[in-house]
């Protein structure tokens, strides 16, 4: 393109197409308009709106360089524009080359893509609009595979299945108009023996075949069921839940329908029917061979880390922050979503906090409805987005499994629970002091002390005053003061029940120590 003369139509058309396309995120929409100088704030309409009127005055101005820049923020930040462009085509492209003549069953080497999820696992394509022909390994493709895939639907990427062969014919579920109230079905016929390429099926596990469809045939698709809507494999019910979550486009899983297949022998045709009703626009059916690689093998294609260093440094800038009050905080060892200690912790590279989630049970929820949040900060966490945080694995590694949570101080360091020990009296020993025993300390302690209270004499106050009992008994020591009511009190290891009221329970012994000291000046007037 000339960067100095105006924007080609064409290639106008294709950006404004594809920034006005569902397929495109907010945070792509968000890094287009920071690339090209415009305000990232607002909502996903918002930016769209934005992008678009920035394109439209580039137009206008005749400003081929100012376009350019946008065009060539468009190719790096959506990972599908060449497939959508070539799809619908928009751009006035070279006529393309013959593909090579293949053998009708050759063996074709496996594509080594797992680097880059958003373009590994993407598109039905399979990689033909970027002129790759390779297969993946121990798939059999026939000669019209290539101009079959050219004219297949373009689906979400996704890191749970991977799309290897269409199978049979894309059916068309025609919309009903607003009079017709009966239901309708659309019949799809498959034999192994018509697709060379699901005898591999019963020995490989992670082939997997599955019925996707679609509500739209340009762009690319979620996968979208009609509403009301059932599945039947040779006339039993397959359950599965065609909605996906509520007023979340785009959380629908495919179908997957291998068990209710009959494989073998591989003459057999199975029938599989589906049903729907009371839809007002067109839906498309197709079924797909699949690989579906397992939680594990996802986990150990997680690449990415956050270096311990670079958290500790974090964490001190924001204590060294003038604005804030430093304090210490605390970081739980246990994932938000499963509640079990974390063991492989993540968390999203654009997050800014420091608490983790297990990435096991991240993907494993995501694998049941794709909505791609982080559970703490709800910010968009992709695939390709996750990250292990180095910092937190340190401190897995150097605990107990029994730890759940550690305090982080303001410089970084953490402190594992216990390490600071709090002096508690021993409740064994506490549970023996008695109220008596505190009363006859005060007594003694206040025998030099020239105090009356009513009915008790001031006069020849002594320890062997105290010790007397009741009864007139002889022996003068407080132990056995104390041993001549133990018939009215409780003993030492007896629980006392805090629920009871005060008008419950007996009178305090401590009170009779008044009528043990009349007792003795009686005895002696």
């Amino acid at each position: 393109m000339d960067r100095a003369g105006p924007p080609p139509k064409d290639k106008v058309e294709a950006l404004k197409a594809i920034a006005k396309n569902a397929g495109v995120n907010k945070t792509q929409l968000q890094s287009l308009c920071a690339v090209n100088g415009l305000p990232k704030t607002g909502n996903k309409p918002d930016l769209v709106k934005r992008l678009v009127d920035a394109i439209q005055q580039c137009v206008a101005r005749g400003d081929g360089i100012t376009f350019n820049t946008f065009y060539n923020s468009f190719e790096t930040t959506v990972p599908w524009f060449h497939s959508f462009v070539a799809s619908t085509g928009l751009l006035q492209q070279p006529k393309p080359q013959p593909p090579p003549q293949i053998p009708q069953t050759a063996i074709y080497p496996p594509v080594q893509n797992h680097g880059n999820s958003s373009n590994s696992y993407a598109m039905a394509s399979y990689g033909v609009a970027n002129g790759s022909y390779n297969a993946p390994k121990g798939v059999s493709r026939p000669l019209d595979w290539y101009n079959q895939q050219r004219h297949d639907f373009q689906f979400k990427p996704s890191v749970f299945y991977e799309i290897q062969y269409r199978i049979g014919e894309v059916k068309d579920c025609e919309r009903m108009l607003a009079m017709q109230q009966h239901r309708q079905t659309v019949s799809i016929k498959l034999r192994v023996a018509d697709h060379p390429q699901l005898s591999n099926v019963g020995n490989d596990p992670s082939l997997r075949i599955m019925m996707y469809c679609a509500a739209g045939k340009n762009g690319v698709q979620d996968i979208a069921f009609p509403y009301q809507s059932e599945l039947k494999v040779n006339g039993g019910e397959v359950k599965a839940n065609l909605r996906g979550l509520k007023n979340k486009p785009g959380s629908t899983r495919p179908v997957d329908i291998t068990d209710s297949l009959r494989l073998r022998p591989n003459t057999y045709q199975n029938n599989i029917d589906f049903t729907y009703a009371l839809t007002r626009e067109s839906f498309y059916l197709v079924v797909y061979l699949c690989k579906t690689p397992t939680i594990e093998e996802l986990v150990s294609r997680i690449t990415k880390k956050i270096r311990a260093e670079s958290v500790v440094t974090e964490i001190a800038n924001k204590a060294n922050d003038p604005d804030v009050v430093a304090t210490s905080q605390v970081l739980s060892l246990k994932c938000p979503l499963s509640y079990m200690r974390l063991s492989k912790p993540c968390r999203g590279l654009n997050c800014g906090h420091i608490q983790c989630f297990d990435a096991t049970s991240y993907l494993q929820l995501q694998e049941q409805g794709p909505q791609w949040l982080c559970p703490i900060c709800s910010k968009s966490v992709p695939f390709d987005q996750l990250a292990i945080d180095e910092y937190a694995q340190g401190i897995l590694e150097a605990t107990p499994k029994s730890v759940e949570q550690v305090t982080i101080e303001p410089t970084g360091k953490w402190i594992e629970p216990g390490a600071e020990k709090v002096t508690v009296p021993d409740s064994a020993e506490a549970s023996f002091v008695d109220d008596d025993d505190l009363y006859v300390s005060e007594v003694l302690s206040a025998a030099n002390h020239d105090f009356s209270t009513p009915g008790r004499s001031t006069t020849g106050a002594s320890t062997t005053l105290i010790g007397t009992p009741m009864n007139g008994s002889t022996g003068g020591t407080p132990s056995l003061a104390r041993s001549s009511n133990n018939n009215n009190k409780r003993s030492a290891p007896e629980v006392i029940d805090l629920t009871l009221s005060d008008d419950d329970e007996p009178p305090r012994p401590v009170k009779r120590a008044n009528y043990g000291m009349n007792a003795y000046y009686g005895s002696n007037s």
